[in-house]
């Protein structure tokens, strides 16, 4: 078979090919991306969460409403800071636990850094982002190359209780002047809206 008969022959598989067999090819792609791939799966989140999907659910607070206090927890710096959680009381915590191969924490950093960003400089926030697998200085790099500014903790995390933290990544809490959880979510979520920064900032002020 000659170049032109073999491009003749090329031209002619291609004219039966439908508009639905190449979309058909493209999603079964993107799927096997997806589910392969992390920086696919993280991108795919992110694009949620830009339509506003993953919003977190603002709780409300009732008075008199028994609340689940804080367990100890010490975390670490790679430059050998110490922060004891049960000595935060006067203090709003805002705890992130991930991982720096989990997609979904990796998606929803971009929104930590930014709502950290907004409660940096308040004295009465503190702010731990807690890397679960205590590899500090990948994850310290991780932060660097993204250009998140955020401070990273690692610790034993195995004594904490598991309606504290369960072992799923990401895991968000929030601890109010008490030492008291209000606020627990398990899974992705976007922290960059107003309203999460009007809570935290209004625990803060009570």
């Amino acid at each position: 078979m000659d170049v032109n008969c073999a491009i003749q022959l090329l031209i002619m598989r291609l004219k039966k090919i439908s508009f639905s067999d190449v979309i058909t090819v493209i999603l079964v792609l993107f799927i096997i991306a997806v589910i392969f791939s992390i920086r696919a799966r993280t991108w795919v989140i992110m694009g949620l969460m830009s339509l506003g999907f993953y919003n977190p659910k603002i709780p409300v607070i009732k008075p008199g409403e028994k609340l689940m206090p804080a367990p100890a927890m010490v975390v670490q710096s790679a430059d050998g800071k110490t922060i004891y959680l049960q000595q935060q009381k006067g203090k709003v915590v805002f705890i992130n636990f991930w991982a720096t191969w989990c997609p979904p924490c990796l998606a929803e950093m971009p929104t930590v850094n930014e709502f950290y960003q907004k409660v940096k400089k308040d004295s009465n926030i503190v702010f731990l982002t807690v890397d679960v697998d205590n590899r500090l200085n990948n994850s310290s790099a991780f932060m660097k190359n993204q250009g998140y500014q955020m401070p990273v903790y690692g610790g034993n995390l195995d004594a904490l209780p598991s309606t504290f933290y369960s072992g799923t990544i990401p895991t968000t809490l929030v601890i109010d002047k008490r030492g008291l959880v209000v606020f627990n979510h398990a899974g992705k979520a976007s922290y960059d809206g107003d309203e999460f920064a009007r809570f935290i900032k209004g625990l803060a002020k009570q």
